[in-house]
């Protein structure tokens, strides 16, 4: 969970901590964690010196209690992403009580990772159905990286040295809109993500 102070550029990052120093995140985080925040006591805190939240929680562990949210429809048929964004989007607000979320529901901006973040960065190595995967994207990511030589994202810990650069790496390929677009044109997720940044800015230009 992250917020966007008051300033164009600033961003708080709510949980996990991340330390000032090494720009690391400082203890455990996952998606238990994230639902454990979406609370009223929590929301009120936030928005006391924030201006909008963005939840990002990936789907790769929503069947699991207490995220509880179903991958495969009633005949076994594995749901939409659009579909799985919706009641997953609906799970972490069902945390919230009805109040606080009439309250701040048009400050809160959902980054939901139909599988696992990496699987958003595909675009940028890959082309065709490859670029639109939504499973094994971090081997799919990290075979692409070996390719050009590049440090890859090791799986059991995405937060030491190693996966820290090679996040660096791949990022230096956004440089503008038009690459967050093409990253969006493969995944609603990040499409819908995009989408609560674009009416932010619309927001602030009337």
């Amino acid at each position: 969970m992250a917020t966007r102070a008051c300033g164009p550029h600033t961003f708080n990052a709510i949980q996990p901590k991340i330390t000032q120093d090494t720009l690391k995140q400082d203890g455990f985080g996952g998606w238990k964690q994230v639902l454990d925040h979406c609370n009223e006591e929590t929301f009120d805190a936030i928005f006391q010196f924030n201006d909008y939240l963005i939840i990002q929680i990936d789907t790769d562990a929503s069947e699991i209690a207490p995220y509880n949210v179903a991958k495969n429809d009633n005949s076994g048929h594995a749901k939409s992403q659009y579909r799985l964004h919706c009641e997953i989007k609906h799970r972490l607000l069902k945390n919230v009580p009805r109040g606080c979320r009439k309250k701040y529901s048009s400050r809160i901006i959902f980054a939901i990772c139909h599988n696992e973040i990496e699987c958003w960065l595909l675009p940028l190595y890959h082309t065709g159905a490859a670029a639109c995967k939504t499973t094994n994207c971090i081997y799919t990511l990290n075979r692409a990286l070996s390719k050009k030589n590049l440090p890859g994202i090791p799986d059991k810990d995405k937060n030491c040295d190693m996966a820290q650069k090679a996040y660096r790496n791949i990022l230096k390929q956004i440089r503008k809109p038009a690459d967050v677009e093409h990253l969006a044109a493969c995944s609603h997720g990040c499409a819908m993500f995009l989408e609560g940044l674009y009416m932010i800015k619309k927001g602030e230009e009337q």
